[in-house]
């Protein structure tokens, strides 16, 4: 059912509401009454020409924005300025709408940044089904088909840490580019999110930012557990995910744990993420385990006998990742020891990773690694000095803590420094920008990932 002019009025003060403070909300959009609507184009009354040229100086943007939100593709405002107990019709700017949407900033850096941030060798053919993941997997397989338009909006993937969230919902989106080119995916992760908010509103161009989501079709977001008690981020996100929802718009969440035991998350936002489907991942179970061993083996030319499989699919009961990491740690050591891959090494692999791993998701072991690899003190790391190499090891040890652990940034900050949660924030995304663009930080930063996968296996 179509909105009459009053109905779309009112929709427009609430969005303005959001913008602009209470005491401007009063005295130039309060007095001003809607007329009518005619093909798009809003007509509206103000008391005096001065408030009209008032409107078009400072707020020409924001009711552009708010009313092509509301009405599309050629909408358009025109005002009816009264003049003593006349009435004179002025001011048409439906071009200037189109025009300040195209301007909008945000659109550009979504497909520049956000738009391309797909992993393309996550896909369906590549991940492996099994009972601890089948729920989950067939339905981001059957909205890859037909994203917005099944009951699964939202789709809520939860689960441990290394148990194929990213490889899953990159897959989906992978499979949607594959069908749909010109489909406008954002993927990204709270992290990023939370900063790009932060930026919008120092600028104070948060409208450009929400509205910018009026032209995404599936909108994919990692780790949503890292809004816990962002208010305003939150309150945003609601903002972002009413829209996208009412159009038919696909939503894409993950979670380490169930929407249900979020903590520090409004309620209505924990209600909307139960109206599509919620789906966990479990850990894999013998004969997935298997069969994950027998695909990674194939990827890296890996020859193994049935024992060693069935050896290390018994006794490595954990995440995926797991799993990798035990088949890196057999390589190397075959590689760099000339020895062969039988049950023995397999053995000798298989206890040493099984006995460091429990240290692994330890920020204090992530401290002490960290620490070794650039023969820098702990105290040093988590003291207040701004020696750049002092600096970077600090920040790549709280992005790690964030990758390899289950704690909140505000526990992270603290257990380096007693530093606030934005600090952690920033250092993720200090270290994001130096993998992008410095090749020899990022041969740095795998070699350390190696270190802290496989919990000090002297492999260097």
């Amino acid at each position: 059912m179509s909105l009459n002019h009053l109905q779309i009025w009112h929709k427009c003060l609430v969005d303005i509401k959001k913008n602009v403070d209470e005491r401007s909300f009063n005295t130039w959009f309060k007095p001003i009454k809607s007329i009518r609507l005619s093909k798009k184009i809003l007509t509206i009354q103000v008391p005096n020409k001065f408030f009209y040229e008032w409107l078009e100086e400072k707020y020409v943007d924001l009711l552009g924005k708010v009313l092509y939100q509301q009405l599309g593709q050629g909408a358009g405002l025109q005002y009816q300025i009264v003049v003593d107990d006349h009435k004179d019709i002025e001011g048409n700017y439906k071009k200037n709408i189109e025009k300040k949407l195209k301007e909008n900033p945000y659109i550009k850096l979504f497909d520049e940044e956000f738009n391309n941030e797909l992993n393309k060798g996550y896909t369906f053919d590549n991940f492996v089904e099994g009972p601890s993941n089948q729920l989950a997997r067939n339905a981001a397989l059957s909205i890859s088909k037909n994203p917005g338009k099944s009951s699964f909006n939202p789709l809520i993937i939860h689960g441990g840490v290394g148990l194929g969230k990213t490889h899953m919902i990159n897959a989906l989106g992978n499979d949607i580019k594959k069908s749909n080119p010109n489909a406008r995916i954002i993927y990204t992760n709270t992290e990023r999110f939370t900063t790009q908010i932060i930026q919008a509103l120092r600028d104070n161009s948060i409208y450009d930012f929400i509205n910018s989501f009026q032209l995404v079709d599936i909108f994919i977001i990692d780790d949503i557990q890292f809004l816990e008690g962002r208010k305003k981020t939150q309150e945003i996100f609601f903002n972002i995910f009413n829209y996208l929802h009412q159009r038919d718009k696909q939503v894409v969440i993950t979670s380490d744990v169930s929407p249900k035991d979020l903590k520090g998350i409004q309620e209505r936002l924990i209600s909307r993420f139960k109206w599509g489907l919620v789906a966990e991942l479990q850990k894999p179970n013998l004969e997935t385990r298997i069969k994950i061993l027998e695909s990674k083996a194939q990827r890296d030319r890996l020859k193994l006998t049935p024992d060693v499989l069935n050896f290390i699919g018994y006794h490595v009961k954990g995440s995926i990742r797991d799993l990798e990491g035990v088949l890196v740690s057999l390589s190397a050591h075959s590689t760099l020891n000339n020895r062969k891959i039988d049950l023995k090494l397999t053995s000798e692999v298989v206890d040493t990773f099984s006995h460091n791993m429990s240290k692994e998701l330890s920020i204090a072991n992530i401290q002490q690694i960290v620490s070794d690899f650039f023969n820098i003190s702990i105290d040093h790391i988590i003291g207040k000095t701004r020696k750049r190499n002092i600096v970077v090891a600090r920040q790549l040890g709280m992005y790690f803590a964030k990758k390899m652990t289950e704690l909140s940034l505000k526990e992270i900050g603290k257990q380096f420094g007693n530093r606030d949660h934005t600090t952690v924030m920033h250092s993720i995304k200090t270290i994001n920008d130096l993998i992008d663009t410095d090749s020899l930080f990022k041969d740095t930063f795998n070699r350390l990932e190696h270190k802290l996968e496989h919990s000090l296996i002297k492999s260097y």
